[in-house]
């Protein structure tokens, strides 16, 4: 679909499209990410890069726990991912004053 295929319709100025005329993320689109938050949350996932700005996670995860002398820091590396505790909570929105820390995963 090129982008010209693209419906609109402007309700109070502000122009929308249709959910279904828009193409899913790929992995080009994304960047994998643990996110250090305020009051010691930390996020696994995948930056959604056409955000605009927000800090935006897809298909992410709260990292629970781990035990295995690593840190969070263990958690970049593919071969200890299993070694952490991960509960799945689909897309997490932040506030740029919320963020604490960004660090890039090698997986």
């Amino acid at each position: 679909m090129e982008i010209t295929d693209i419906k609109t319709i402007t309700i109070n100025g502000e122009e929308y499209v249709r959910k279904s005329d828009i193409a899913p993320l790929k992995a080009s689109d994304t960047e994998h990410i643990i996110v250090i938050a305020q009051r010691g949350w930390i996020f696994i996932g995948y930056l959604d890069k056409s955000d605009n700005g927000k800090m935006t996670l897809i298909n992410s995860s709260v990292v629970r726990k781990w035990s295995n002398g690593r840190g969070i820091g263990g958690l970049t590396k593919a071969e200890y991912k299993n070694e952490y505790t991960l509960d799945p909570v689909g897309t997490v929105s932040f506030a740029p004053e919320g963020i604490i820390a960004k660090i890039n995963c090698e997986w």
